[in-house]
């Protein structure tokens, strides 16, 4: 499949088409406006960020930080919102569109099935013009709703959106022969009327000395840590999937990768056994496609969270029993130097552990994917990392007890978990806070103070960086010369277990109990409760 990418036409697989899309053929795509900061993060000051990240975090990481946001509009910077002109191809039908999110134009586009409306067999370029001129008149309300595809998010078109492009599609249509009524209009080169395969073969496929591996998200977090570990650990780069078909591709040929897809389904299934499967996707399919790639013969590495629903995690923890040592989970704080340190430290001691976070978050545009119903809240998105982590850190993996949230902030959304509270209760008097904010000093990004205590011993880590252990009357410090997550830690230490033939070693137990507790607060989050027991579904740990 073809498709028009910052003025260039470029080959690509074809869109894999969800439950609630239709996959049309399209014969003319007039593009209405692009969308601003597509990725939906807010940046602010960026020399100065620059600044303070040499500062921080060092020049190797800074650079690289840098070379990213640099990159970044290659992968998302040429997104539009369009109407188009085609044929659904399961019907055969003409059909009108209103795509957002899409490139400018492409030989098939998927669309939600609310926004795609079938017309007579007269209605020409010129109609569609017409159309595109009605619509600019409420280009306000466009660009507020149309920067998602509605395909993937679980969110229906707002009735306000649907309305109004049926409304113009009705208004009076004059002539339409006239060169002047295809103004702004686009036509993709000529396809066939099947659907384009979601696989892209970008290169033959040849013997390798490395395990192949199968990336599937090809997101800023897997171009820039994963993708490079997986290079550095000498594994085969063999299938990368990603549902944008512009990044799959561009992706693929940029690193050397053999398949480029948008089904990631199809890109397990390429992968010849035994390979490895790296699961960054969107948070709702993880525990699928690792089932999926379980079954296909393959080790997975699951970028957190492990799970969303209950559902998830029941199907988790039976595929991790079913193939023991073969799924490695990503919670990347557990690899930290200084964080095993404290771990040691605390082990010294007896009795319960208290635990305090107070986490710096980013701030999104409000149509970021994190917002998304079915992504389980920020809790499940990115709060989930220091769950764990007090998950990690209490001696002997008690079992939570109860959950219990802040009020909201007196003039927030229900459901808003920002500015937010969460306590955790464990059954041998432990007790984890998290403090979740936006507010604060923003150039470093993700910032957290962890306060730790248990015993006669009190620790305090200051964002990964700076380390204080006071017990009997005694401070002692140390400190890691940059801030550094321990992303390429955990990958270089799980990709050598993987290489070595060795089994994975995050427990079944953990991941239950994790995503127990990230369940339970997102739903106090979506309810606006404030406290909740554990769920039943906790006996799987």
């Amino acid at each position: 499949m073809k498709l028009l990418w910052h003025g260039q036409w470029m080959e690509t697989p074809g869109y894999e088409v969800p439950d609630v899309g239709v996959l049309i053929n399209v014969s003319v795509s007039v593009p209405l406006f692009r969308l601003d900061n597509a990725s939906g993060r807010q940046t602010r000051s960026p020399r100065r960020k620059v600044a303070v990240f040499l500062f921080t975090d060092g020049l190797r990481r800074t650079a690289r930080k840098a070379r990213t946001k640099r990159e970044e509009p290659r992968y998302t910077g040429d997104f539009h919102t369009c109407v188009v002109l085609g044929r659904a191809i399961s019907s055969g039908r003409q059909v009108a569109a209103l795509a957002s999110r899409v490139p400018a134009c492409s030989q098939q586009l998927v669309v939600h099935r609310d926004l795609v409306v079938e017309v007579a067999a007269g209605f020409s370029t010129g109609h569609l013009v017409q159309t595109a001129t009605v619509l600019a008149a409420h280009m306000q309300l466009l660009t507020r709703l149309c920067r998602q595809a509605f395909l993937y998010s679980a969110m229906d078109p707002p009735q306000e959106l649907v309305t109004l492009f049926a409304n113009a599609l009705r208004c009076p249509q004059g002539p339409s022969s006239s060169s002047a009524s295809e103004t702004g209009a686009l036509r993709p080169p000529d396809a066939d009327d099947a659907p384009a395969d979601t696989v892209l073969w970008l290169k033959p496929a040849s013997a390798a000395a490395g395990m192949p591996v199968a990336v599937l998200g090809a997101g800023d977090y897997a171009r820039t840590e994963i993708v490079p570990a997986l290079q550095r650990a000498g594994l085969s780069l063999y299938a990368v999937a990603n549902r944008d078909p512009q990044i799959a591709a561009t992706v693929g040929r940029r690193f050397g990768f053999i398949v480029a897809a948008t089904d990631s389904e199809r890109a397990i299934a390429e992968l010849p056994p035994p390979g490895l499967v790296v699961v960054a996707t969107a948070h709702d399919s993880h525990a699928q496609l690792t089932c999926s790639a379980l079954k296909a013969g393959h080790r997975v590495f699951l970028e957190k969270p492990p799970a969303v629903t209950p559902e998830d995690v029941h199907q988790l923890a039976a595929a991790m029993r079913s193939y023991p040592g073969s799924v490695e989970i990503g919670f990347n704080r557990r690899y930290h130097p200084l964080i095993r340190s404290v771990r040691s430290r605390l082990q010294r001691e007896r009795g319960p552990t208290t635990i305090s976070c107070v986490v710096k978050e980013l701030s999104f545009e409000p149509d970021h994917w994190y917002f998304w119903p079915n992504q389980g809240t920020r809790v499940t998105g990115n709060l989930c990392h220091w769950i764990d982590l007090a998950v990690y850190l209490i001696e002997g993996s008690p079992l939570p007890v109860a959950v219990a949230l802040s009020p909201r902030v007196p003039g927030s959304e229900p459901g808003s978990d920002e500015e937010r509270v969460f306590t955790v209760t464990f059954e041998d008097g432990s007790l984890l806070t998290i403090l979740a904010t936006t507010r604060g000093d923003d150039i470093r990004g993700v910032q957290e103070q962890l306060d730790i205590r248990r015993g006669r011993v009190s620790v305090t880590i200051d964002d990964l960086w700076k380390l204080r252990i006071r017990s009997g009357g005694i401070e002692r410090y140390a400190r890691t010369a940059f801030r550094d997550k321990a992303h390429a830690a955990m990958y270089q230490e799980g990709l050598r277990r993987i290489a070595d033939g060795e089994p994975s070693v995050y427990p079944v137990r953990d991941m239950v109990i994790v995503s127990a507790v990230q369940v339970t607060a997102s739903d106090l989050v979506r309810s606006d409760a404030g406290l909740a027991a554990l769920p039943e579904w906790l006996a799987l740990a």
